[in-house]
């Protein structure tokens, strides 16, 4: 409703000032007053003061028609006109008399373009009364265009046009523009949620609804669990479960057995089985069913927790579930305990259903055979007690916290505040551009452009070191660690004061990092647009680095998992495992074939509709060539919780592609006698579900880099891999910023290194060095990667990589390239047909 009388406080800019102090004005009627002065500005003003009191005397007519005449004196300007304005259009529709408006306006506004917007804005509201939203469409489109700051009652009008006459397109984008005019509606969000669900933009709705959860606008429990659903739907089961568990808890959600049951779910679904357990026990305590003591029997299985297992899986055979799987899980789970009469009775019980009878009665024999109890009784006693399941932290993301396992108070400040780095200026891909105070690390100038490129160098043909008159500064020796132990990693202090000969010859560092403009381009594209829905899947990004602005460590490694690496490669390199005593083992020829879909200039896979990052095929021989001793083929994809990496195997002397589960984490590397990892692989290619990352900010460090040397074919294998360490004479260390990262094994998890820290380049987003510690938390395996730019396609990688044991004095060293081909880029008509299995065994089988 128009506020009635003037306040002083909406005509500010309307003040002026007079030279002396006026005499006392004789009071005269408002009416003889507008008559008698020619000043517009004054009669603007008279002429509001009478549409008041005709508002106070409930004469909207004539109040309309005073406003009118007081706008078109033109001499009121900014805010005060903008009020009267709105006053004009409010007085129009709050009059509630729609058919007496449409008569008084119909024919003078209907049609005209230039009748006043506020005229055109009653009319239309008139319209909407009775559902006229063809004939209300033009008028509010035609105001609304004409104003520069329309009012909300304008736009909010205009979607009742558009809602009416089902353009919901139209409504969407103009709700787009509402939420953002006003974030406190809670209609706006609810609806545009509505019309992005209506049209399939499932990852937009769910986006909507986590902004309007954070505002406090989802109000009932059909709300919240939308919202929940969708987050496990676009596979995020543990942020949809770190929401939904709070809620329960809280009263926010009823804590009845089917909220219970689907927070189970949803743990399950995040392999978070600590916290699945409790969930399904809650929901058994209110619903006794055989389904749900199955599932809690299997989840203590697979925890081996086997006196809880079993006591589950009675419930469950005595509630029904008889079948032949869940007398196995049963007997196994007394087995595993030493109960040999209780499996027994188990497995005589699955013997009796077909699909388990003839694993049931090898069971039997185990069981029958005393020999085999006494040894299964032996291992009890040696079995080591479980150990108890750390705190999970579950995710404030949803809530309204950090994507980062830390809070936002627990993240550094200069991650917090990114803007302030170097002045506000980052590079294309999200380096601080600037060097620092000291002057050690320069600005980045745009790095090894082709320009820049050294005239020796020949497309296709051996690396050339861009910088071949740079010398040492100085060498860190283990005599003066303790100087520069700052800028040390603790990998690089152990082998500092593990070998007398170790060293690292520190040169002037050089900002070589350079991509292609498409790169930086799709890079800035990424940002604020790319985000992950569960550490292991990424959404929304394409072709350039998703996170540009990281907020968290997950991010970060992302960005070095999808960096740009060419369209397509063919290389061969060498590896060897190094003993003490300088003897090589096991040293082969490893060739890759890689299609690069995510990062490709010429074709960048749609996340959206192609779940897929590469195609990978990889095969090692002594000899190298087209000779095969192992293969291996695999299909990496960008959400593994809708597709888990494919992995096709091709053994020595069989013509046959074996498709096998999933590899990754603490799988031994082919060759690498067990000191690599799988997920070691391009210093870390793995899932991200086993750890809880943290990132703890930047650091300057020395770091190997620009080894150009190590690569240009000056230096033979056997003068680099030498007794205790990698040869120091061709490698090259400078100072750096880099990003810390520190990856926690999470509770419930298991992996051989109980902790890892990863070294990340600023500048390329490469991971550099890492340092993996054994679940004691002493330092244990240390990854080396020397960083160096490669010219005919412009990316960076870690070519050699060194990982040392430091417990047995051993290392293996990959991707040495000095003495093989100069690897192929942008191979000649590859495609995903090259990389099916069929196709693989037919190339490659011998």
């Amino acid at each position: 409703m128009w506020p009635g009388p003037v306040h002083a406080d909406q005509y500010r800019s309307e003040v002026k000032e007079l030279d002396r102090t006026p005499a006392k004005a004789v009071p005269k009627e408002t009416q003889e007053l507008l008559r008698s002065t020619t000043d517009p500005y004054a009669k603007a003003l008279l002429l509001r003061d009478l549409a008041a009191q005709a508002l106070k005397d409930k004469d909207y007519a004539a109040a309309a028609k005073y406003l009118e005449d007081a706008i078109a004196q033109n001499s009121l300007s900014g805010v005060a006109l903008d009020e009267m304005r709105k006053d004009l259009t409010q007085l129009y529709i709050a009059s509630g008399r729609h058919k007496d408006v449409i008569a008084a306006l119909e024919k003078t506004v209907k049609n005209n373009p230039k009748a006043p917007v506020e005229q055109q804005i009653a009319l239309a509201a008139a319209y909407l009364e009775f559902e006229r939203y063809a004939d209300a469409l033009p008028l509010l489109e035609r105001a609304i265009a004409a104003t520069r700051n329309p009012d909300e009652s304008w736009l909010a009008a205009l979607l009742g046009a558009y809602m009416g006459l089902g353009r919901h397109a139209d409504a969407q984008a103009l709700l787009d523009r509402l939420v953002r005019l006003n974030p406190a509606r809670r209609e706006y969000w609810m609806q545009l949620a509505a019309l992005q669900l209506k049209a399939g933009q499932k990852e937009r709705a769910l986006a909507t609804l986590e902004l309007a959860q954070r505002q406090g606008h989802l109000h009932d429990a059909a709300e919240r669990l939308q919202l929940i659903g969708l987050t496990a739907q676009l596979g995020a089961p543990f942020e949809a479960g770190s929401l939904m568990q709070p809620w329960i808890e809280s009263g926010v959600l009823a804590a009845d057995a089917e909220n219970w049951k689907l927070l189970a779910g949803l743990w399950v679904a995040a392999r978070e089985s600590a916290l699945a357990i409790p969930a399904l026990e809650a929901a058994l305590a209110q619903a006794p069913s055989a389904e749900l003591y199955l599932q809690l029997g299997r989840l203590h299985m697979d925890r081996e927790e086997y006196e809880p297992a079993a006591r589950a899986l009675e419930h469950a055979v005595s509630r029904g579930a008889a079948s032949g799987g869940a007398l196995m899980a049963l007997g196994t789970a007394y087995y595993q305990q030493g109960e040999f009469d209780a499996a027994g009775r188990a497995f005589r019980e699955a013997a009796g259903h077909r699909e388990t009878r003839a694993a049931a009665e090898q069971w039997l024999q185990y069981v029958d055979n005393a020999e085999l109890r006494g040894a299964q009784l032996a291992a009890l006693g040696r079995r080591r007690a479980h150990k108890p399941d750390e705190a999970v932290r579950l995710s404030g993301r949803l809530a309204g916290a950090t994507v980062a396992v830390a809070t936002a108070a627990e993240l550094p400040a200069q991650v917090r505040d990114r803007a302030t780095l170097a002045g506000g200026a980052l590079t294309p891909i999200g380096a601080e551009a600037g060097g620092n105070a000291a002057g050690t690390i320069p600005p980045w100038d745009g790095g090894l452009t082709p320009d820049k490129w050294p005239k020796a160098f020949k497309r296709g043909g051996r690396i050339v070191d861009p910088f071949p008159d740079d010398q040492p500064l100085f060498v860190i020796t283990g005599a003066n660690a303790a100087q520069h132990a700052d800028k040390l990693t603790s990998g690089h202090r152990a082998l500092l004061a593990k070998y007398p000969s170790y060293r690292l010859p520190v040169y002037p560092t050089r900002r070589s990092a350079a991509y292609p403009a498409a790169i930086y381009e799709a890079t800035r594209a990424n940002k604020g647009r790319a985000k992950l829905l569960g550490s292991d899947a990424l959404s929304g990004a394409k072709l350039g680095f998703p996170f540009p602005e990281p907020a968290s460590g997950v991010e970060i490694l992302w960005n070095h998992r999808v960096r740009f690496r060419g369209n397509s490669v063919q290389a061969q390199s060498t590896q060897a495992v190094v003993n003490p005593s300088g003897e090589q083992a096991n040293r082969l020829k490893q060739n890759e074939r890689v299609y690069y879909r995510y990062a490709n200039l010429a074709d960048p896979a749609d996340l959206a509709r192609d779940n897929i990052l590469l195609y990978y095929l990889t095969w090692f021989s002594r000899s190298g060539g087209s000779d095969v001793d192992f293969l291996a083929l695999a299909h990496e994809t960008a959400n593994s919780m809708k597709d888990a990496r494919a992995i096709w195997v091709l053994p020595p002397g069989i013509r046959k592609m074996f498709r096998i589960p999933p590899v990754g984490y603490d799988q031994p590397f082919p060759g690498s006698e067990g000191i690599s990892f799988v997920d070691m692989i391009d210093m870390y290619n793995g899932a991200f579900d086993r750890y809880v990352w943290k990132l703890t900010g930047k650091r300057e460090l020395y770091i190997p880099y620009n080894a150009y040397r190590l690569s240009d074919g000056r230096y033979k294998y056997e003068q680099m891999l030498k007794p205790g360490h990698f040869n120091p004479e061709g490698a090259r260390y400078e100072l750096h910023r880099v990003w810390a990262i520190e990856a926690v094994e999470r509770g419930g998890k298991r992996h051989s290194f109980g902790k890892r820290m990863f070294y990340v380049d600023e500048d390329t987003w490469n991971v550099v060095l890492v340092e993996n510690f054994d679940r004691e938390g002493r330092l244990w395996r240390f990854q080396e990667g020397h960083l160096l730019v490669l010219y005919d396609v412009p990316y960076s990688n870690c070519i050699p990589v060194v990982t040392y044991d430091l417990k047995d004095g051993r290392y293996f060293v990959n991707r040495l390239t000095a003495e093989d081909p100069p690897p192929r880029y942008d191979l000649p008509d590859v495609d995903k047909q090259d990389f099916l299995p069929a196709t693989v065994k037919n190339r490659y089988a011998r």
